[in-house]
């Protein structure tokens, strides 16, 4: 895990020299109970003890400390994080997602075994895995979680660390309905997460060299880079430095904000956004701009994020078109990472007809960046962002129905048409979107129900292009 995927996709970022990269080993077998093989509880204490160890051998942004690992390294990544929620700001699983019944017994007595075998109940029948799919329980126990939030008017959320996970769904090792069970459990619970499934991945290429993994590699290390720890409060010299974003930006030389906006994007986080807000007001317009793209490498939090939204919604004409250019897609990065405002304020603005049509063509473009990244696999989690695309189908603009449509299909595979034609008239049209309508029913199934199908589309696709 230390030079791929972290250090090369840190490289790609051309942040690596930004990080501390350490790469532990397991203990085994010293102090294991269970012996099912690396990463048990025996682990955490000198894992805990080599981060303090790094806390005080290295100059460490305390806020931006993260965890990660794959397999069963995934598993330690989401053990570990319960007992240590105020020091980390991520943690990433890939092909591993921790589960409370990892033990000898539930594997059927079976020792030295991956986990592959608890896809299962019932266990072999004639040589085969037979019996019900388990449906794994997650129980969050830790009692550290009562903690927080620390003011009794936020949610927790707003203070704990936040997830990514990506797996296979061919993986043959560790069932992907782990990391589907435990990303649910951690919506229900409240806690931000992301996750990408891989169609036809298993497990060893869960983070190899594919074009889409590639894609979503690129994406995690974004994403790392940009979050920040949201339990730790901040340093003296960081609230000195934004009390002075806050109260002088507005007015000062472009000189002196554009320092000042790069030591915000350091700090990230809501407090950070909270300030820079006030560049908007900057009569610079380089200071303008600098504020909006540094929201590209970091992630501000909601006030930040709602001010973008106004930047959009001004229909003034003689304000700055590449500001709004860079809001849109500043929102979408932030949509694509599931944060629920900007997702809300981006699904909103592009159905906006009041708007220029080159202000909601780049609108389309940002959301496409999160459809793009639900293709391969798991459209469920973020289904309204397919369900907006759909309705633009329906749009008065011509030109919105076609570019909808042109990113609608690359989710089938560019087949899948089902007789859309932006240019008819909106009686014509209503077949095809029904059809639209009747496929994103069932690519946004929950991928745990019964409603689920892997794929859906190949056969039904190929029937309605037999019909036309």
């Amino acid at each position: 895990m230390v030079d791929w995927p972290s250090k090369t996709f840190l490289e790609r970022l051309e942040a690596v020299d930004d990080y501390i990269i350490i790469g532990l080993k397991s203990r085994r077998p010293n102090g294991y109970k269970e012996n099912l093989g690396d990463w048990e509880k025996a682990d955490h204490g000198p894992t805990y003890e080599t981060f303090q160890w790094a806390m005080k051998t290295y100059p460490i942004d305390r806020r931006r400390v993260h965890l990660i690992g794959w397999s069963r390294g995934g598993f330690m990544a989401t053990r570990f994080i319960w007992d240590n929620l105020r020091h980390f700001a991520t943690v990433t699983a890939y092909a591993g997602a921790h589960s409370r019944d990892w033990t000898r017994n539930s594997l059927g007595g079976y020792p030295n075994q991956d986990w592959v075998k608890l896809k299962w109940k019932d266990g072999i029948v004639n040589g085969k895995w037979t019996g019900t799919r388990i449906d794994y329980g997650v129980e969050f126990h830790n009692q550290s979680l009562k903690e927080y939030p620390p003011q009794s008017n936020g949610k927790q959320a707003d203070f704990l660390p936040e997830f990514y996970h990506v797996h296979g769904d061919s993986d043959y090792v560790i069932d992907v309905d782990l990391t589907r069970c435990f990303t649910r459990e951690l919506g229900k619970k409240g806690f931000r997460y992301i996750y990408r499934e891989l169609d036809g991945v298993n497990h060893a290429k869960v983070f190899q060299g594919d074009p889409i993994n590639m894609d979503v590699n690129d994406d995690v290390f974004r994403w790392i880079h940009a979050t920040r720890n949201k339990i730790l409060p901040l340093g003296e010299t960081d609230k000195a430095t934004l009390a002075t974003i806050k109260r002088d930006m507005a007015t000062m030389s472009n000189s002196q904000a554009i320092p000042l906006i790069k030591k915000a994007a350091r700090i990230g986080g809501p407090k950070a956004g909270e300030a820079l807000i006030k560049a908007f007001d900057s009569r610079h317009a380089d200071v303008r701009h600098a504020a909006v793209a540094s929201g590209y490498s970091t992630s501000y939090g909601p006030a930040f994020i709602a001010k973008l939204g106004e930047i959009i919604g001004d229909k003034d004409p003689k304000k700055d078109q590449d500001l709004r250019f860079n809001a849109c897609h500043v929102l979408g990065r932030y949509a694509k990472w599931r944060q629920f405002d900007a997702q809300k304020i981006i699904t909103d603005a592009v159905l906006d007809t009041s708007l220029t049509r080159y202000i909601r063509f780049q609108l389309i473009t940002a959301i496409s960046r999160t459809y793009e990244l639900m293709i391969p696999g798991n459209m469920h989690d973020d289904r309204k962002i397919i369900q907006t695309l759909i309705k633009l189908l329906d749009d008065s603009d011509g030109g919105v129905r076609g570019y909808a449509h042109i990113i609608l299909k690359k989710g089938t595979n560019d087949v899948g048409k089902f007789g859309f034609n932006p240019g008819h008239n909106k009686t014509d049209r209503q077949a095809a979107i029904r059809r639209w309508n009747d496929w994103v029913a069932r690519v946004t199934a929950p991928l745990l129900s019964a409603n689920f199908i892997k794929k859906p589309l190949k056969s039904t696709v190929s029937r309605e292009n037999n019909k036309k």
